[in-house]
């Protein structure tokens, strides 16, 4: 039986690149630097879950203060997701790699493709960590506010 640890990776890598398992592992630096975004994309989400899990724990703090430590803890892992350099030097990669004229029109769709969805897959994770402070929309993730009049 899977874990609830286990189900949360899994989830992970299923909503952040999930056709990472079919990219090449070490057939050159574009590659390496596509994993290392997708890595990186997915740790940034795990690190913001589990300092947001700790908030959630503490028994201290009340409900509105836990919804504000919880956007401050997605405001700073999303602001280090923007900051981080690992995507950029991807797409950088990537570039040097298409722009070449000995590559094959097969390797440079691949990679482009690969790009994209590591690039997507940058947008989803910071979508991930404000849906877990609580800034979506979505259902049971609303922050009911009371009516003042």
């Amino acid at each position: 039986m899977m874990s609830d640890k286990e189900f949360a990776e899994l989830e992970l890598r299923a909503t952040i690149c999930p056709q990472q398992f079919g990219w090449p592992k070490l057939e050159g630096i574009h590659w390496q630097k596509l994993h290392e975004a997708a890595n990186d994309a997915r740790a940034g989400v795990r690190k913001a879950y589990s300092a947001m899990d700790a908030i959630d724990l503490r028994t201290d703090l009340s409900r509105e203060n836990k919804y504000d430590e919880r956007q401050r803890i997605a405001a700073q892992a999303i602001a280090d997701l923007e900051a981080s350099r690992t995507l950029a030097r991807a797409r950088e990669a990537v570039k040097r790699l298409t722009d070449r004229d000995d590559v094959s029109p097969e390797i440079a769709d691949a990679t482009l493709k690969a790009m994209k969805e590591a690039d997507a897959g940058w947008q989803r994770s910071m979508d991930k960590i404000a849906e877990r402070a609580g800034r979506s929309k979505g259902p049971n993730m609303r922050r009911i506010t009371p009516l003042r009049f």
